[in-house]
This record gives structure tokens, C-alpha cells and sequence, in this order.
């Protein structure tokens, strides 16, 4: 009997945002779990170099989204629109064709899979021109489809939702590779011992996404006036201004201030909160759920923030805040136990295995290519 070949398999993300970093780290976590004699390593596909497209491409989208949110809306909504969203995908995977085709022809990989659109667009255009075989899997981590993840040559796509299913077979792809996984969330967020913290009563952890956006300060000084909160948990990321704006902020409030920069211990902070107050990132919003752990959503941008936000608010477990009325709601949902049940309760409706669900269907896809 010959003895099993050890399969290598690579993840690649683009460090816009840290939640397509956060969803890869996942599946290769369910990976080498489920199949320790295969390798599995995530690479960003965003290059350092501070000239390169990739590189004015993120800065672009961090300012668009910062100065002119609403022109980022209309640009956004105009990528769904059929002609804009197929021409800036093209320049996007021409731009990163040649990277992505001497990524492959180094690595050799038995198959990649995709937590960002950029490079998942790079390879389909390889594909479509069959200058590669490589077995493609594309995984959205966004409750929503954005037009530059409609690629015809994917083997394979993981989507959040069954409803997204429909709405990616809209576009015209095929729904018998279309898989309903949910979003891939690492294992910290659903064992014994992170589900087992106490709850710290009043405490509300507040947190801007991993590249610390949002209007953070200004949240925590409305804050500081809701007399049901007992402290603030803040992690800012990645954004080393945000850390020390809030550490000199720290010694003019009512409340004590628990402060985190970039950190792996999300999970234990969600499970010593009695509520979030974030931006509707899709990722982070998937692991409070886990934490059954409910949810005021603040500074919504424009685009896939504001589908994410819709979705949760549709389940029940999150609601919407203007900064008018950050205050009033979130002293509402301290004040209100039943309230706070009853999000908690629509948090169930997450599946924790999402990321070994992903982990099965890219198998599945190898075993079909291997036939």
C-alpha cells in the first residue's frame, strides 16, 4: 500500500483590514487539526513595498473610507453594478497576475484558498487563461457578495449565509459549489474554558477593528456619562495613535479604563463583557456571537459594513447607534436584562465549526480534482 502523499496548501488574505487575516488563521487552524500530515501556511498577499499597486490601493480605500465615506457608498454600490465592478476587477487581477502566477509556480501547492477578493482574482484570471490547474477556494467574510468576488474559474466558494448562496448563484455561478460554511472563526471562541469566564457586570468592551477605525474617543466620552456601566474594556489594533490618545483620555473619565493594543486575547475579553460596542466587521461581529455576547454597532462604513449591520440587526442580536444615541441605548440594554436575553438568544444562530466546515469542502474539492 503506498504511503500517503503530505498535501501542501496555502491560504492567502490582503492585510486590508485584519479580518480576512483573522478568517485564514482560522481555517488553517481547523486544518492542521483535522489533518496534521498536511501542511497549511497563510501568506498576505499585499506586498510591503510602500510604491507598489497593492500598497495605493490600501491607502486609497483607508483614506476614501475615513474623509468620503459616502463617495466610497457610491463607488461601492457602483462595483455591484455589473459594468464598473467587471472593469475594476480586471485592472485589480491584472495588476497581481504575475505575482500570483510565480507564487504558484514556486510553491506548487495542491490547491489555495482565498479570504480576500485581490488575490482570488489574480488566480482566476490564471485559470480562465489555463495557465494554471490549481483547485481554487474562494471564502467571503462578509455578510454580503461585492462584485469583485465573482470570478467564473473558482473550484469552489464558502459563503455566511444560506441566502448568500442565492445571491452568488445570482451572478451566475454555478450553486453546486456554492457551500453555506458560515464564517470561519478560530477555536478560542467557542472551547470550555473561554465560554466558563464571568461575565464582569457592566463592563463593556469597546473596539474599532483590527486597523482601530472609527470614532473611538469621541464613543467613550459620550460613554463615560451611562451610570450602568462599571468599566470600559479598549482595544485599538493596530493604530498606535488611538492607543495613546486613549491612555491620555484614561485619567479624565468617571470609569477605569482596561486598554489592549493589537491582541490574541479577544476571547477572553468578550467573555468578561456584558456588551460590545463596535463596528459591524463581520469577523469580530461572528465571535462576539459565539461569546453570546450582545452587540451596539457604531460607525458603520459604507459598503459591506453597512450589509453586516442590516444582517445582525435582522437577527436580533445587535443594534444600531447614532452618536446621538449611543448613550440611551446602551444604557437601555445594561439597564434591561430581558433585552439582553433575548440578544443573546439570537446569537445561536451561529455555527462555531464554520472554519472546519471550510476545512471539509476544500477536501472534497481535492479528492473531486484528484478523480
Amino acid at each position: 500500500m503506498s504511503e500517503h502523499k503530505s498535501r501542501r496548501f496555502f491560504i492567502l488574505t490582503a492585510s486590508i483590514g485584519t479580518g480576512h487575516s483573522q478568517a485564514a488563521r482560522a481555517i488553517a487552524e481547523a486544518l492542521k487539526d483535522e489533518h496534521p500530515e498536511d501542511s497549511v501556511r497563510v501568506l498576505d498577499f499585499v506586498s510591503r513595498d510602500a510604491l507598489s499597486v497593492d500598497q495605493i490601493i490600501k491607502k486609497t480605500y483607508l483614506q476614501l473610507i475615513k474623509i468620503l465615506p459616502e463617495i466610497y457608498d457610491i463607488l461601492y454600490n457602483n462595483s455591484q453594478n455589473s459594468s464598473f465592478g467587471k472593469t475594476s476587477q480586471t485592472l485589480l487581477s491584472l495588476s497581481f497576475r504575475r505575482r500570483m502566477k510565480r507564487l504558484i509556480q514556486v510553491l506548487k501547492p495542491d490547491a489555495l484558498i482565498f479570504t480576500h477578493p485581490f488575490p482570488a482574482g489574480a488566480a482566476d484570471l490564471l485559470k480562465k487563461r489555463r495557465d494554471i490547474s490549481t483547485p481554487l477556494l474562494g471564502v467571503v467574510t462578509d455578510f454580503d457578495i461585492h462584485q469583485l468576488w465573482i470570478d467564473r474559474h473558482l473550484d469552489g466558494y464558502c459563503v455566511a449565509t444560506p441566502e448568500l448562496v442565492n445571491s452568488l448563484a445570482g451572478y451566475g455561478i454555478s450553486p453546486d459549489i456554492i457551500h453555506a460554511t458560515g464564517i470561519p472563526v478560530r477555536k478560542s471562541f467557542y472551547t470550555e474554558n473561554i465560554a466558563k469566564t464571568s461575565v464582569e457586570k457592566g463592563t463593556v468592551l469597546i473596539m474599532g477593528g483590527g486597523l482601530g477605525l472609527g470614532r473611538i474617543i469621541d464613543d467613550i466620552k459620550i460613554l463615560d456619562q451611562v451610570e450602568e456601566i462599571s468599566k470600559f474594556i479598549v482595544v485599538t489594533g493596530q493604530n498606535i495613535r488611538l492607543y495613546e490618545e486613549v491612555a491620555a483620555l484614561a485619567d479624565q473619565l468617571t470609569h477605569p479604563v482596561e486598554l489592549h493594543s493589537y491582541t490574541n486575547k479577544v476571547a477572553t475579553l468578550m467573555g468578561r463583557s456584558e456588551l460590545l460596542v463596535t463596528k459591524p466587521g463581520a469577523l469580530t461581529c461572528t465571535e462576539a456571537m459565539l461569546m453570546k455576547l450582545p452587540m451596539v454597532l457604531v460607525n458603520t462604513l459604507p459598503g459591506q459594513e453597512r450589509a453586516n449591520a442590516a444582517y445582525l440587526m435582522g437577527l436580533g442580536c445587535a443594534d444600531e447607534a447614532k452618536p446621538e444615541e449611543l448613550a440611551e441605548k446602551v444604557k437601555f440594554i445594561l439597564h434591561d436584562k430581558s433585552k439582553r436575553e433575548a440578544m443573546k438568544d439570537a446569537c445561536r444562530l451561529v455555527s462555531p465549526y464554520s472554519a472546519k466546515a471550510v476545512v471539509k469542502v476544500l477536501y472534497d474539492m481535492v479528492k473531486t480534482g484528484d478523480q
